[in-house]
């Protein structure tokens, strides 16, 4: 996987920021600047064909003092089966560890559809359903400039392991909180809140937000309260 500091201070406090398929640092360098005033080093986690974390964040996750984790869509099943050992809290948005599941996720079919029909025209209706009643200067200002056919190789990659993790999670950590959206059109609110019950972990359900959740969030440390 590729990671990347959005905010390098030196602080002894980290936060993980485990971005959706697809996306590049674009939607991150964004939230940056939409959610100011955070003084912790931000690293941005992406491209989840490998889910080997780089030597160097490992390294800086050692030497922090507090590592929280802030996963969206498949960047929670990602976070979930990276091998990290040291979180102290961690937020889920929109997605699941068991991201190809019926009634827990995404349902296969559809997963199948939207992998073998990915091409330039079918992203941009993708993108119009994660975005619903997102202004379009934030939409353009955070989609993300990788290629369909990277983003499709991605979701292949992605597919395969999902069916090598069967229990939807491998981390000696588990989730704090849940946050799910009414109107996210990829995971369904019923599908969310079936899989965080089932792992006991507490959700929030915000009505209005779709897919793209950061228009219906205050901060990153709202994450957290």
């Amino acid at each position: 996987m590729k990671a990347e500091w959005i905010v390098r201070n030196d602080s002894r406090d980290l936060l993980l920021f485990f971005n959706g398929w697809g996306m590049d640092r674009r939607v991150a360098d964004w939230l940056v600047s939409a959610w100011p005033g955070d003084e912790r080093d931000i690293a941005v986690l992406y491209d989840y064909r490998d889910l080997t974390l780089p030597a160097w964040l490992g390294e800086a996750m050692a030497e922090a003092r507090a590592v929280d984790l802030v996963a969206w869509s498949l960047g929670v099943w990602a976070a979930a089966n990276a091998r990290l050992e040291k979180i102290d809290r961690a937020v889920a948005i929109n997605g699941t560890p068991t991201p190809v599941d019926a009634e827990r996720g995404i349902p296969p079919e559809i997963f199948a559809g939207t992998l073998e029909g990915w091409n330039d025209a079918n992203r941009k209706r993708f993108e119009r359903r994660m975005t619903g009643g997102i202004p379009p200067e934030i939409v353009e200002a955070s989609r993300s400039d990788r290629a369909a056919a990277d983003q499709q190789a991605e979701l292949r990659s992605i597919g395969e392991a999902v069916a090598g993790f069967p229990s939807g999670s491998s981390a000696p950590w588990k989730f704090s909180k849940a946050l799910t959206g009414g109107r996210d059109l990829i995971f369904s609110a019923e599908n969310q809140r079936r899989a965080w019950r089932e792992a006991g972990v507490r959700v929030t359900e915000i009505t209005a937000m779709p897919h793209f959740p950061f228009t219906h969030i205050a901060g990153w440390r709202e994450l957290f309260a």
